[in-house]
């Protein structure tokens, strides 16, 4: 139960970052794919699952979206491995965007290869069991979320963890 809680609240409260949905109001569909907003990186098919190993994941436990079902305006992965858990969120909403949500704290400016990203938490890690990093990408952001689940012992800082998997899979991330 409590590892179902921790993937849905670091997956929720990413999707927290932009509010709700967007939409057109004069009456015309909105368009569809990248050009809708869509992140064009897919973390499930762009990071090789060699980059995964060696960062202690196991690549065939790769899930996306969340419980199957996609969102809209972003594109997820979630994978397990050695404790903590890492999910990939691209999206097509801008630093800023993270920056400005309430329900995010503690922001921390993070070097990656000179890119310009940060950590965070989430006002609701009152455990301290997770981080997330954002780093800058074409057209967007993609968010690394580092989570402890379930009962798994905190071993070393969440947000240090999210910046090591940022800069070991950085390279697999457009720019």
């Amino acid at each position: 139960m409590r590892k179902a809680v921790g993937v849905v609240g670091v997956v929720g409260a990413a999707l927290l970052v932009a509010g709700c949905g967007s939409g057109s109001v004069d009456g015309k569909a909105d368009a569809v794919g990248a050009a809708a907003g869509e992140p064009v990186f897919s973390p499930c098919d762009d990071i090789p699952g060699d980059a995964l190993a060696a960062i202690g994941l196991d690549p065939t436990t790769a899930t996306r979206d969340i419980a199957g079902v996609k969102q809209p305006g972003w594109n997820i992965c979630k994978w397990r491995g050695a404790s903590p858990a890492l999910s990939v969120l691209a999206t097509s909403h801008t630093l800023d965007d993270v920056r400005d949500n309430r329900k995010n704290t503690e922001f921390s400016p993070v070097d990656i290869s000179g890119r310009t990203a940060f950590s965070y938490r989430e006002n609701t890690d009152q455990a301290r069991r997770n981080c997330d990093v954002a780093i800058g990408a074409s057209g967007g952001a993609v968010l690394i979320a580092v989570s402890y689940l379930g009962t798994d012992p905190v071993v070393k800082d969440p947000c240090v963890v999210a910046v090591e998997r940022t800069r070991a899979l950085a390279a697999y991330i457009p720019e």
